[in-house]
């Protein structure tokens, strides 16, 4: 795992293996945040092994970033990534497809590529 300068990672945060977080990335955990909340229960998000988020990214709590996912520098993601998907902008919608070395292989955002 490689998390870069000033990423905020807050409590049920779960960050796999070998996944990079850029400068600045931001989790959330409170789905409906309130400065005062006495039923206050923290919303898990899961980042696949070997996913890409990129700098200044916000990822809204309750999601999963599927493995080796590349999510664009500053994207808002209110929204789970497939495996392999490539999402930008805000909100972040799908852009293509990427292999495991980050090398995108289509940008046909409806269907996946074949592996193998």
């Amino acid at each position: 795992m490689k998390i870069q300068n000033n990423v905020s990672v807050y409590q049920g945060v779960t960050i796999e293996d070998e996944v990079f977080v850029g400068p600045s990335a931001v989790f959330t955990n409170d789905f409906r945040p309130r400065a005062q909340n006495p039923d206050w229960t923290i919303t898990p998000t899961l980042v696949r092994r070997g996913a890409s988020i990129g700098a200044n990214a916000t990822l809204v709590c309750g999601i999963e970033v599927g493995e080796y996912a590349m999510i664009a520098a500053g994207s808002v993601v209110t929204k789970d990534v497939q495996p392999y998907q490539l999402v930008a902008g805000n909100p972040a919608r799908p852009k293509g497809w990427v292999d495991e070395k980050g090398e995108v292989v289509s940008r046909d955002v409806d269907t996946p590529p074949q592996r193998g």
